[in-house]
């Protein structure tokens, strides 16, 4: 700061910044001269200079601030007591040297600039970890996963499947690819409406993550359709898809008071008479389905080695 006055009500300096200065008159040429390169400083001593009555209710908004000069000046009705100054009206202007005004603005706004780095930086590292531990994750899963039964979509089982199937080849190890196909669901999209088709598609889809071991594969295919891989020989896959079959006979749909039954036939194929090609199971697997359909239904066929060499000649 370059200069604090407190002028009182005849223009003289009832206290300053300076001592020397004190008791003198605001228009004394030694503070004036001092004070030349202010413009606002120099209306005030303009004012008091004439004598007029308002000059004590200058105030810093009736100044256009200058880029080479800033006065604050401000009325005040009661000084600080610490002044030791009489309960009269008084004007106080407080004269700033521009450098060491444009300096601390300098330093405040390093200051200020540290602190938007940092909280800048703070607000990217969590909005990256709100995507990566958390929405990427959800995301993820939300494209891999069928929106109704919360079962693997096709996509991703097809790929997974694909996987296990060549691991298992190396290792030699025994699979079982499945089609499980809902009797007469479009008998009950018609009869009770799709709302009851969807019920009817997440009960199945309860009761094949109920019966099903945590090794084994299973997704909704499509529509009224599922697939599944088992990692299992063809004699136990066999006890699992009859075991599944069984339970979802025994199993209720429960729609708008009704108890409606269901029944599912299943088509399967098992890596040792069909090999570990994916394209070769499911179309081997969907041969036995269709055979268990005309077979009347809620059954579990699968494809033989009658059945495999009239499909190798159909190819």
């Amino acid at each position: 700061m370059n200069v604090l006055l407190v002028v009182d009500a005849q223009g003289r300096i009832a206290y300053a910044s300076r001592p020397a200065w004190r008791r003198l008159r605001i228009t004394d040429p030694i503070v004036s001269r001092v004070e030349t390169d202010d413009v606002d400083f120099r209306q005030v001593v303009a004012c008091f200079s004439r004598s007029q009555a308002e000059c004590l209710e200058f105030r810093s908004s009736d100044f256009v601030l200058r880029t080479g000069s800033f006065t604050v000046v401000r009325p005040v009705q009661q000084p600080p007591r610490d002044l030791g100054l009489p309960s009269q009206p008084f004007l106080v202007i407080a004269n700033f040297d521009t450098g060491v005004v444009m300096a601390d603005f300098a330093q405040d706004l390093v200051a200020l600039m540290v602190l938007a780095l940092l909280l800048g930086g703070l607000l990217t590292g969590t909005l990256w970890y709100v995507l990566t531990a958390r929405l990427l994750p959800r995301l993820n899963q939300a494209a891999q996963t069928d929106g109704l039964t919360q079962l693997a979509n096709r996509t991703s089982f097809m790929e997974t499947a694909m996987e296990i199937l060549a691991e298992a080849e190396e290792r030699g190890a025994d699979l079982v690819f499945a089609i499980l196909d809902i009797d007469h669901f479009k008998r009950i999209n018609d009869t009770y409406g799709h709302d009851c088709g969807d019920v009817a598609l997440v009960s199945v889809a309860a009761v094949l993550a109920t019966v099903l071991r945590p090794d084994d594969l299973v997704c909704r295919f499509g529509g009224e359709e599922f697939a599944l891989l088992l990692s299992s020989s063809k004699e136990g896959g066999r006890k699992v898809l009859e075991r599944l079959r069984l339970q979802l006979e025994m199993n209720r749909v429960g729609y708008n008071g009704r108890q409606l039954p269901i029944t599912a036939s299943i088509g399967a194929a098992a890596t040792a008479d069909c090999g570990y090609n994916l394209d070769y199971l499911y179309t081997a697997a969907d041969k036995a389905l269709y055979a268990a359909k005309h077979a009347g239904r809620n059954r579990v066929d699968w494809t033989d080695a009658e059945a495999l060499s009239r499909l190798q000649l159909s190819r």
